[in-house]
């Protein structure tokens, strides 16, 4: 397994879906050590554009949600064809395996079951109640909400995580999407779904929490799933007796009407339930409590088994700052964090640098020293090393400033409308010189040119005598006006390859580039599972930037 991903280091595999792997890993920065969980999509998904799709989405959706009991996702990016997420590492486990591992012998009490249910639900009430920034209800149902799913700290904290598969208002349904153990009727029958479905998975786990088996038992997933879509459960064992059973009758009720409205009705339900616990046992507040029994469970299993910490240099790439610059050759790759805007821009046709510097003068050997005038030498040399040391210098700062190259900005697989782009970008390395900084802009810094310099005078009373030693250099100024160009954002959907007028640089997806004002062309080739041969005309103004997205497919 390569180390490596970017700016984190994979330390060792945590879980394996149908979709991604999940890594223990860390970030090193400036002497600072943050460890993490990066998920990282299966490489034979990642040509399929439906399982990309789902990854974006997922990626894009957590990261607009921060709750204290929802896992942060604080990081998004592509590196070649590694496509991964990063996000908070939760210390601890999760209630799955711990359910299991506590078996008969320390089963969870009531009131940290429903304690566990109740932060779910505080959870699903913030993400069921969001909204886009024009005030309109996303809808989002979670639609995988299981014991694996649902996270305790070490210090007695519930997280909620994977929202992988959740679904949106206006999304078309999808059949059989989720973990038929836990999944609502409706959800099995690929039905639309509300936060109801959600509810239903969460009364499931509150069950299992309080009985320590799964109400819809079966190792055959089609059974499962056959037993989902009728909304049939195991019967309750028997002499079981909880004002608990009330709240999760309701919430698995099979017909959605008679199930809770919402997520905050069943919170105030467990709530009162936890109120009454406390008030008729005099105990420590839930969060500890619950600590404590993850303590008892896990043991000495707690601690973290170890790291190899022998890891070759030649596989980890530079743990830099998030930063504007980056060093070409170490930098690292950044995140989809970035916008377009702050994106480095591609240059198309740039004009290569002028050379800036007339040769060198050959060197001239000095005299033999006489010991009388030996001072006098030695003064008059001192200058005109310094004088040529000076010119050299200012002429070598000019060309690295006008010859630098920064990463180019490549595409994201993102769908796009005709509608102005601002979606995030990641970075690849260069495949052609950029420059940092638009063309018209004065570089800054650079030496002035310089005509001639004062010849540097040999003192005269060296013996043998020698010519006088004409030191010359002088500095070009770039020829002809500055180059005027113009930003241009491309975009299709779906994404696609594409070139620029005779250009062969082949560009993809969502990517910025430098255009000069005037007609241009744009070929689109399609990508690896969409073929489209296309071209269409843009006009760039010279007095604002260009940006448009096609819809190469109905």
């Amino acid at each position: 397994m390569s180390r490596a991903l970017g700016r984190y280091e994979l330390l060792r595999p945590l879980a394996r879906g149908g979709m991604a792997e999940v890594f223990l890993a860390r970030r090193r920065a400036a002497g600072v050590e943050k460890w993490l969980v990066v998920k990282r999509m299966r490489p034979e998904r990642v040509g399929d554009v439906r399982f990309l799709d789902l990854f974006v989405r997922e990626a894009r959706l957590s990261m607009s949600l921060a709750h204290q009991n929802i896992v942060p996702v604080f990081d998004f990016g592509r590196i070649d064809d590694q496509v991964f997420l990063a996000m908070e590492r939760v210390e601890g486990k999760d209630l799955g395996t711990s359910l299991s591992r506590a078996a008969r012998t320390h089963a969870l009490p009531p009131m940290l079951a429903a304690f566990i249910a109740a932060e779910c639900c505080q959870a699903l009430d913030y993400a069921h109640q969001r909204r886009s920034p024009e005030g309109a209800p996303l809808g989002i149902v979670h639609r995988d909400v299981t014991p694996r799913n649902v996270l305790l700290s070490w210090s007695g904290e519930v997280k909620l995580t994977d929202f992988g598969i959740a679904a949106l208002a206006g999304d078309e349904p999808m059949k059989t999407i989720g973990t038929p153990a836990y999944m609502a009727p409706e959800q099995a029958r690929g039905e639309a779904l509300d936060a109801r479905a959600d509810l239903y998975a969460v009364g499931m786990v509150l069950r299992e929490a309080l009985t320590g088996e799964r109400p819809r038992r079966g190792d055959d997933r089609e059974a499962t799933l056959a037993a989902a879509r009728a909304g049939e459960l195991a019967p309750w064992p028997d002499g079981f007796d909880s004002p608990l059973k009330t709240i999760i009758d309701r919430a698995t009720a099979v017909d959605r009407e008679a199930r809770y409205a919402d997520a905050r009705t069943m919170l105030e339900d467990i709530d009162t339930f936890i109120v009454g616990e406390r008030a008729a046992r005099k105990s420590d507040a839930p969060a500890r409590q619950l600590a404590s029994w993850l303590a008892i469970v896990w043991k000495e299993a707690r601690e973290e088994s170890a790291i190899d910490e022998a890891i070759e240099a030649s596989h980890l790439v530079s743990f830099m700052d998030d930063g504007e610059m980056d060093v070409i050759g170490t930098g690292t790759v950044r995140s989809m964090l970035a916008t377009a805007a702050d994106a480095p821009l591609t240059v198309v046709n740039p004009e290569p640098p002028p050379s800036l510097v007339a040769p060198a003068p050959k060197a001239v050997e000095p005299p033999p020293a006489d010991p009388k005038s030996a001072p006098r030498a030695s003064s008059w040399m001192a200058q005109a090393a310094l004088t040529v040391v000076l010119i050299g210098g200012g002429a070598i700062a000019w060309i690295k400033l006008s010859t630098r190259a920064e990463p180019v900005a490549t595409a994201t697989n993102d769908k796009a409308s005709d509608t102005p782009i601002d979606k995030p970008v990641i970075d690849k390395a260069p495949d052609k010189p950029v420059i940092d900084k638009p063309a018209d802009t004065p570089i800054e810094h650079a030496p002035a040119p310089v005509e001639q310099v004062r010849p540097v005078r040999v003192a005269t009373n060296l013996t043998p005598r020698k010519p006088k030693l004409d030191v010359k250099a002088v500095i070009k100024p770039p020829p002809g006006p500055p180059l005027v160009t113009r930003k241009a954002t491309i975009n299709s959907q779906p994404w696609s390859y594409w070139t620029i007028d005779d250009d062969p640089t082949r560009h993809q997806g969502l990517e910025q580039v430098q255009l000069t004002p005037g007609p241009h062309r744009i070929h689109f080739t399609g990508n690896e599972h969409f073929a489209v041969d296309k071209t269409m005309n843009i006009e760039v103004s010279p007095d604002h930037d260009f940006a448009r997205a096609w819809k190469l497919a109905e």
